[in-house]
């Protein structure tokens, strides 16, 4: 592989990592601005996501949908009961089942949420055109589906089942 090829991939990752970063820290201020301390923006998106699936959710759907394993989701999900942006209850359909859904607490402070979301991602995509966002965004995609599904075996150059 050429080496300056492989020095570009490195960098878009690292920038990637740090971009991560960066979001995060800014969301964490801009809670903190607004008195909401008892919650990280990892458990603000498990959260919102409760939220945008306008039902209930079982730990394991919920961690489908973040991208992220059960026991990460347990350990969000134990924080975010305890400080009463959630709760649990039983499934009716399957007795051995545990909803969670979003408390009075969360759904008062879903606009607050929105409007802080909002503010970060305009000034992270300020200057964007909508057709630039559009791109990176099919890029991200591909990059992800790159690495599900397969085992890694697409980024290794070998080839699909």
């Amino acid at each position: 592989m050429d080496l300056s090829l492989r020095h570009l991939q490195a960098e878009a990752h690292l920038l990637l990592g740090r971009l991560h970063t960066r979001v995060s820290e800014g969301v964490t201020a801009r809670f903190r601005h607004e008195g909401i301390a008892d919650i990280t923006p990892a458990q603000a998106n498990a959260l919102m996501v409760l939220f945008q699936r306008r039902h209930p959710l079982t730990a394991r759907q919920l961690a489908g949908e973040l991208g992220v394993s059960e026991v990460t989701v347990g350990r969000f999900v134990r924080r975010l009961e305890e400080a009463g942006w959630v709760e649990r209850a039983r499934d009716p359909d399957d007795g051995r089942a545990i909803l969670l859904r979003p408390t009075r607490k969360a759904r008062a402070a879903l606009p607050d949420f929105l409007r802080l979301s909002n503010e970060m991602m305009d000034q992270v995509f300020a200057g964007c055109s909508p057709e630039e966002v559009h791109q990176l965004t099919q890029l991200l995609l591909r990059l992800q589906e790159n690495l599900s599904g397969d085992n890694g075996r697409a980024a290794k150059g070998e080839p699909r089942a």
